[in-house]
This record gives C-alpha cells, sequence and structure tokens, in this order.
C-alpha cells in the first residue's frame, strides 16, 4: 500500500514516467517515424498538390499577415516608432510561434480519438502519437520559420547575438507543446466538452497575445489579460532571442519554464494514470 501511495506522486514517479517515455521512444523510434510519415502524407492525401498544402498553408497566412500589419497598418499608424527595430520582423517572430501553438491545440484533443484503433491495442504504445503530433507541426512550420529568417537576415536587420539562445527558446517551446497536447489528448475522451473550450481559446487567443503590438498599446485596465495568457511568455521569449537582442523580458523566461515543465510533467501524469481507461472511452 506504501508502494502505491509512493508511486501517486512526487519527483521519483515524475522521473521514473519520464524514464518509461524516453525508453519507448527510444526503443520505439522506428515506430514514431513511420506514425510521423503518415501524418505527413495522410493530411492532404488525394489532393493535386498533395503534402505541399501542408506547407503552402501556413506561409500564405504568414505572408497576409505580413502585407496586413506590416505594409499596411504599420505605414498607416506610423507604429513603427515605438518598435525598436523592423515592425515586419517583430511581427514575424511572435507569429510564427502562435501560429505553430494553434495548430496543436486544435489538433491535440483528437490525437487519440482519431487514432482510436491503435489506441485500443494493448501493445500499442500510446505515448509515440502525441510525440508525432508535436514533429509533425513543428515540420509543417518550419518553412514559416525558415522565411522568417530569411526575411530577419534579408531585409530586417540581421539576427542578433541572443539568437544563439534558441535551442532553449525552442526546447521550452517544445516542451510546453508537448506537455498540453498530451493533456488534451488524454482528457478529451472523457470530457468532449475540452475541443470546443480550446476552440474558444484559440480564436480570441491571439488577440490577447503581444505578437502584432507591443503590451503598452494595450489600455492599462486589458494588459493583465496579456500576463494571464500563458503563450504570451511564448512569445516573449521569441522576441528577446530573434528580435530585441537581450533578455528584455526576463519574467517571462521564468514563467516560461515553469509552465514548460509543469506542462510536460502534467500531461505525463494524466496520460500514465487515464490511458488504462482509454479505450473503454473511445
Amino acid at each position: 500500500m506504501m508502494n502505491e501511495q509512493a508511486d501517486s506522486g512526487g519527483p521519483s514517479s515524475a522521473l521514473r514516467s519520464l524514464g518509461r517515455l524516453i525508453g519507448v521512444l527510444r526503443n520505439k523510434r522506428d515506430l514514431l517515424h513511420e506514425m510521423v510519415v503518415r501524418d505527413l502524407k495522410g493530411v492532404h492525401s488525394g489532393h493535386a498538390l498533395g503534402p505541399i498544402w501542408i506547407y503552402l498553408h501556413p506561409i500564405v497566412i504568414t505572408v497576409t499577415f505580413m502585407l496586413v500589419f506590416g505594409a499596411v497598418l504599420g505605414t498607416r499608424l506610423s507604429v513603427t516608432a515605438d518598435i525598436p527595430g523592423d515592425y515586419t520582423s517583430y511581427i514575424l517572430v511572435g507569429l510564427v510561434p502562435w501560429f505553430f501553438t494553434a495548430y496543436l491545440l486544435g489538433r491535440g484533443p483528437s490525437v487519440f480519438t482519431s487514432n482510436s484503433n491503435l489506441v485500443k491495442q494493448v501493445v500499442f504504445p500510446i505515448e509515440i502519437l502525441p510525440v508525432a503530433a508535436v514533429i509533425v507541426s513543428f515540420i509543417i512550420y518550419a518553412p514559416t520559420f525558415l522565411l522568417f529568417l530569411i526575411y530577419k537576415l534579408t531585409l530586417g536587420g540581421g539576427l542578433p547575438l541572443s539568437a544563439l539562445l534558441a535551442p532553449v527558446t525552442v526546447g521550452l517551446h517544445a516542451l510546453l507543446a508537448l506537455g498540453v497536447t498530451m493533456a488534451l489528448a488524454v482528457l478529451t475522451p472523457f470530457l468532449k466538452d475540452i475541443r470546443e473550450v480550446v476552440t474558444v481559446y484559440s480564436g480570441i487567443s491571439m488577440y490577447f497575445t503581444p505578437a502584432v503590438y507591443l503590451p503598452e498599446w494595450v489600455p492599462a485596465m486589458l494588459r493583465p489579460i496579456l500576463y494571464l495568457n500563458p503563450f504570451s511568455y511564448v512569445v516573449w521569449v521569441y522576441q528577446d532571442t530573434f528580435f530585441f537582442g537581450e533578455i528584455a523580458h526576463p519574467f517571462a523566461w521564468i514563467v516560461l519554464a515553469m509552465l514548460a515543465f509543469g506542462a510536460f510533467f502534467g500531461g505525463l501524469f494524466l496520460m500514465e494514470r487515464l490511458k488504462p481507461y482509454l479505450g473503454n472511452v473511445i
């Protein structure tokens, strides 16, 4: 009884869960690769342009935002006077990680339900599915991030020295994304309303994420909403890394690290506790 209680929580339980996840990913890396390839091929199977649509869609949306906010509103409203750098670069460095996050938020709730035939197989390691979803999302949005880098290097004044922090920034973002995806995937079969809540949140959250404006532009009474939005901290860290060239938002780095590790171990905990019952509800 005491052993069961000890395994129900705490640092040692979290480390064991992490060890099991790493073991699954190491031993089933061929299966993980297969699931990633299957996802990439299946998104637009049967379309004339095939997988090209996977990359074209986010690029078109990003370019549209560049034109509307950077070229049109940026000039008309003279907002560039408040930003220490190229406004289009500021837009891109915030929007690219947000679009990646929004894509995963939309996909996370269906990770297990759309693969019910696999989840119901006792021998199938379901941990593979959320990891594959995050990898696929990174692959889909890699060309969009490349678009930002090309623009930054050619027209946006070049990359600052703080870009060397990119592995830390992307690593924390990936950890947060995986944790949220695991939690959404395993909770949705039990709580169907989660899908609707996530849809509503994704629809309004971008407007309360400082990706196309500075927090100072927001009226003081509404500004606390920015700090209540967890993905504001993702954007601030990306902006520090690739735009401001310094740790302009030190609090954001601390909060993002806490969110990333908290979401990851929280999602892992939920998945381990609920996966024995998934087959009965999917």
